[in-house]
């Protein structure tokens, strides 16, 4: 399927910077965490020792008598999915039980290929843990390595690699619906603001979608981000109640309205078919939202999104009057609730009529927000993240991305770099949330956001990528 996206623009009168939302160009369209991946080192061990495979008989047997035994986590932390040559490379170690050197082992043949200095732990102040890292930037040569230390263990198994975050890219690609959607209003809400985000990183960076569906062979087609998005909105209509609502819950059925609009201007254009069912289903979610009491800040936040989403893609005085009115009275703090941001992603967006001087109003607080998080970030000297929240990570990155489009700065690239290596298992926790190969962890953090920080991670590496080298 090739769909054309035509470029917008947004001039906002007291700011320096224009709002564009690029052309989309022509294009087509299991949790692994680092213990999945295995420890070479540690299996060949084990195959060859006959006390390991006592103590884990031992440990079988306790088990089977009630006693619960302590879950081992490993102490040397680092980037699962991978590291880029010439860019930075680190590793974490926790607690004060690691020596003074650390060993970078090539995971073919368990040989040494670098060692390095363990510089002198900090206590982490937002973990409470005693952190210190290691550096092996210098090591470039292509491969999978482990750390190792004398005393505190070793890591999980990691790649380094020319074309590392564009292989990630393309296997998020091919994960985009590789889980299930949960069957609850939670999971309409994450299917939705999942969808948004994927279609707006298809806006502002089609030309890299279209370049990476060139590494994509044949049998691969349905895993193109267009052809996951119509099967996405299809599961989402056929969830929809003869009512219009979805679950009759307020908050879901208006992500469903707004998803159905944007699906409708982005892709009913192409294929008429398609944009009659979505229209038809938004318009009988509005009619079902329109029927209800919105009068708490939770329902109020959704109408606004719902509302935003259609004056985007049908105009009209009535949606126009209920965005602007909300974001009137808000005045500031645009980006602390999801509706409330992807609405306004909507609005400022919209080619029909838009207040410039609330658009303006609107940006600069945002820059402003932004620009408050690169300070407290600045202060963390260990992940560069400013924070150990996997979801609040996920939303400043977001929020980044969608700034870094606008005015691109290398400090929001770099913090965008540092949220992808945590969420690989760059952590204070050693939790891998994402692998190399694309699939999300199965635990419990991850629970009604695959979708939608499937899509941020999508909108983010395709703003810090820009070009695909060979992979």
């Amino acid at each position: 399927m090739y769909i054309v996206v035509r470029k917008k623009f947004l001039t906002c009168a007291a700011l320096t910077f224009c709002l564009v939302l690029c052309s989309c160009g022509s294009f087509q369209n299991s949790r692994q965490s680092g213990a999945h991946q295995g420890n070479e080192a540690e299996a060949e061990a084990a195959d060859k020792a006959p006390e390991a495979r006592q103590e884990e008989g031992y440990g079988t047997l306790l088990v089977s008598q009630g006693v619960s035994l302590p879950v081992s986590v490993p102490s040397v932390y680092v980037d699962v999915t991978g590291y880029v040559v010439g860019r930075e490379k680190k590793v974490v170690f926790a607690g004060d039980r690691h020596g003074s050197t650390f060993d970078v082992m090539r995971s073919a043949d368990h040989t040494v290929v670098y060692t390095g200095q363990i510089l002198t732990g900090q206590r982490d102040v937002l973990s409470g843990e005693l952190l210190s890292i290691g550096d092996f930037t210098l090591l470039d040569e292509p491969g999978v390595y482990y750390i190792r230390t004398d005393i505190g263990g070793q890591s999980y198994p990691f790649g380094i690699a020319a074309d590392t975050y564009e292989k990630f890219f393309l296997n998020l690609l091919r994960n985009v619906s590789g889980v299930g959607m949960q069957e609850s209003p939670a999971g309409v809400c994450d299917v939705s603001f999942g969808m948004h985000v994927m279609m707006y990183a298809l806006q502002c960076n089609g030309t890299l979608f279209e370049a990476a569906y060139e590494h994509l062979d044949k049998s691969e087609q349905d895993q193109q981000l267009v052809t996951q998005l119509l099967y996405m909105g299809k599961w989402l209509c056929s969830r929809q109640q003869e009512n219009g609502s979805q679950y009759d819950d307020y908050e879901a059925t208006a992500a469903f309205c707004g998803i159905m609009a944007m699906s409708r201007d982005i892709f009913g254009r192409y294929e008429a078919r398609v944009g009659e069912e979505y229209h038809k289903a938004a318009m009988a979610a509005w009619d079902w939202l329109e029927q209800q009491p919105c009068t708490t800040k939770s329902a109020k936040s959704a109408r606004f999104y719902a509302a935003a989403q259609l004056f985007r893609s049908e105009g009209g005085e009535a949606y126009q009057t209920i965005a602007e009115t909300f974001l009137e009275e808000k005045k500031e703090d645009y980006i602390s609730e999801r509706f409330v941001f992807y609405g306004i992603l909507a609005y400022i967006s919209s080619e029909k009529n838009t207040d410039r001087d609330l658009c303006t109003y609107i940006m600069q607080d945002i820059v402003d927000k932004v620009e408050a998080d690169c300070k407290e970030i600045e202060k963390d000297y260990l992940f560069g993240v400013g924070t150990r929240s996997a979801e609040e990570n996920m939303s400043h990155m977001l929020h980044l991305s969608f700034i870094n489009y606008l005015t691109p700065s290398k400090e929001y690239t770099a913090i965008i770099e540092n949220t992808i290596q945590y969420m690989g298992g760059l952590n204070a926790h050693g939790v891998c949330y994402v692998g190399a190969d694309g699939v999300w962890s199965d635990i419990e953090s991850i629970q009604g956001h695959p979708y939608e920080w499937k899509g941020i991670l999508l909108l983010g590496m395709s703003d810090m990528l820009g070009n695909f080298s060979e992979v």
